[in-house]
């Protein structure tokens, strides 16, 4: 056993750490293509099974409420199993799911199908961050988190990209099919990439000489009572409701309003969903640039972006249909995720390393019941009672929500941070001993 850590803060070297990121942001990929996939295909499927639009919300949520179900408990797994054994595990899961999905008959088995790659993708989120934050030193970590999550933006691009242009040519069923085997691939490459032992998490008792092993029930408690944290958990969630959607309608919404054909649909959509990605990208480095000595910055740009994308989709909705109505979803698409890199670096600042996998399992639960799973439901619910406009009008103002509860956020970190650091919790993340 001995402690390693590189004199440039990496957890091995520079390569073993860009690896990591390169097989992490491919499996990432895959995972949201295989999620979004469907977005594509609701038309087909509407009409193929005489569906209403809640029933296709409830298809798209179901991956999201079976994250929400599992990834605080296979986080735990995560943090005191194997991150790559687990995020391997998963993937051949998902990707399975996708395939089985490829054969359903009816709306209940595309159901049961679509909970399957939820469960696949419970667990990847916790394993992945953690892996990533052990391996890239603590002044690239909101430009490391952004390029990873902007994976997630692109496999939605190319999700209902490909999902329009297969099923255009040889129905929706193929589409499913095809889009679910990468996954396997990323998922033996995964297994030979070296792994970390986490550090023991301990409360110091002031009235022993020994330090106490604290279990998952208090950790969860430790971190559910961080005055920062819980607002970032909310503020997030609002915002995935909004972008969950978004993403999820916009396809719909192109062929109604637009008149558009399905794969015609599908490309426009993906554009506007990579512009998201770049955003992502871009503000996660803008973010670490911005913010360097002060980390609690992160949040009052986070809270900026978030207003920023209200504003962009609220007024792009109550336009009529045109160019200037394009032009604003395109700006707001820029602005919709960039809150991602940053918010998973803050929650890295805010906890104890034995805790990551832990506390990120929370924050996909939140991401996941309280938003993703939520916006295409309540999408389809509104959409059923106005219009599909109307219905995007109305959740566009959700992201005023996020920007309220970032910068609430911002005014307790200093004081999250004094907590972590006040002697009750051990050495800071900087000093983190990793055991081989």
């Amino acid at each position: 056993m001995r402690d390693k850590q590189t004199s440039e803060g990496y957890l091995y070297s520079k390569a073993h750490a860009w690896y990591v990121l390169f097989l992490l942001f491919m499996l990432m990929l895959f995972d949201f293509i295989d999620r979004q996939v469907l977005s594509a295909l609701l038309p087909y499927i509407k009409a193929e099974w005489t569906l209403s639009d809640t029933q296709l919300g409830s298809m798209m949520a179901i991956v999201n409420v079976a994250i929400a179900l599992l990834a605080f408990p296979v986080s735990i797994v995560v943090d005191r199993w194997s991150r790559t054994k687990s995020i391997s595990a998963m993937a051949i899961l998902w990707s399975t799911a996708t395939a089985g999905c490829a054969l359903a008959g009816n709306f209940t088995q595309m159901l049961v199908g679509r909970f399957f790659i939820g469960a696949g993708e419970a667990g990847y989120a916790a394993g992945g961050a953690s892996l990533l934050s052990a391996s890239f030193p603590h002044r690239l970590r909101s430009t490391v988190m952004g390029i990873s999550q902007s994976a997630g933006m692109l496999g939605s691009v190319l999700g209902v990209v490909l999902g329009g242009v297969i099923a255009a040519k040889w129905g929706w069923r193929y589409a499913l099919g095809v889009v679910a085997i990468p996954g396997f691939i990323f998922a033996v490459l995964i297994l030979f990439v070296r792994d970390y032992k986490n550090v023991k998490f301990e409360v110091k008792n002031h009235n022993s000489k020994q330090d106490e092993g604290m279990s998952w029930q208090q950790a969860t408690g430790v971190i559910l009572r961080s005055g920062a944290l819980r607002p970032i958990f909310l503020g997030s969630a609002m915002q995935l409701l909004f972008n969950a959607t978004v993403a999820n309608w916009l396809p719909s919404y192109f062929n109604r309003f637009h008149d558009m054909a399905i794969d015609q649909s599908g490309m426009r959509t993906g554009l506007i969903l990579l512009v998201a990605s770049l955003g992502v990208v871009s503000f996660g480095f803008i973010s670490d640039k911005l913010t360097a000595g002060v980390p609690r910055r992160r949040l009052m740009l986070m809270a900026f972006f978030a207003l920023l994308t209200a504003l962009a989709f609220g007024a792009a909705f109550a336009l009529p249909v045109g160019g200037a109505q394009m032009s604003l979803l395109f700006v707001g698409a820029f602005f919709m995720a960039a809150i991602l890199g940053p918010c998973y670096a803050v929650i890295h600042d805010l906890v104890h390393p034995g805790m990551t996998g832990m506390a990120i399992g929370l924050f996909v639960l939140g991401n996941n019941i309280l938003g993703m799973a939520l916006g295409p439901i309540i999408g389809g619910v509104l959409a059923d009672k106005f219009e599909l406009n109307t219905a995007l009008l109305i959740v566009s103002a959700v992201p005023l929500s996020s920007a309220l509860a970032f910068l609430i956020a911002s005014f307790r970190y200093d004081k999250a941070v004094e907590v972590l650091n006040d002697g009750q919790t051990p050495a800071p993340r900087g000093e983190m001993k990793v055991h081989l």
